[in-house]
């Protein structure tokens, strides 16, 4: 028997007892994305707006975010805190549409896409192998995109942060 056929042979006989490709039974590859920039809001406020921005100068992942002191403001005493949150690491890519996350490995993972929204305006929006979680302790903000190698379960338990 040659080696092409004994290889179709035993591709057949793997296939056939749903042991295909065990390289695919691997779990997911997760990466957490940690902004260096961070914030001190109201410790009893609320999160207003979260917003992925138009890249930075040196073409990274922007997130403008909005807090209040709401619900807990009475009459006109009600205040606004903006942040910038800068992503150094997630960078547009050559085709000027993508953002990706470069981890040690030297792969690509995409995070971000641009594209037309309404009225024609650019809007970026984190693609389904990420999403962000927003940690506030005692009005203390941190950022972390969680990127991964493949699509995350839509789990509305297991996203934190932002409805992307």
């Amino acid at each position: 028997m040659n080696r092409s056929l004994l290889v179709l042979t035993m591709l057949a006989w793997m296939t056939a007892f749903g042991i295909s490709n065990p390289v695919q039974a691997s779990s997911q590859h997760v990466w957490y994305v940690t902004s260096p920039d961070h914030g001190q809001t109201y410790a009893y406020g609320s999160r207003e707006n979260l917003v992925w921005a138009m890249p930075a100068p040196n073409h990274n992942l922007v997130l403008y975010a909005t807090y209040s002191n709401e619900p807990y403001a009475q009459g006109g005493n009600r205040r606004y805190d903006y942040f910038t949150i800068n992503f150094p690491n997630i960078t547009l890519g050559s085709d000027g549409v993508t953002f990706f996350y470069h981890p040690s490995k030297g792969i690509a993972l995409p995070v971000a896409a641009r594209h037309d929204g309404f009225l024609g305006l650019t809007e970026t929006k984190l693609l389904p192998t990420s999403y962000l979680t927003v940690s506030k302790v005692h009005g203390y903000l941190t950022f972390v995109l969680v990127v991964g190698d493949h699509p995350f379960t839509p789990d509305p338990d297991f996203r934190i942060g932002f409805d992307h």
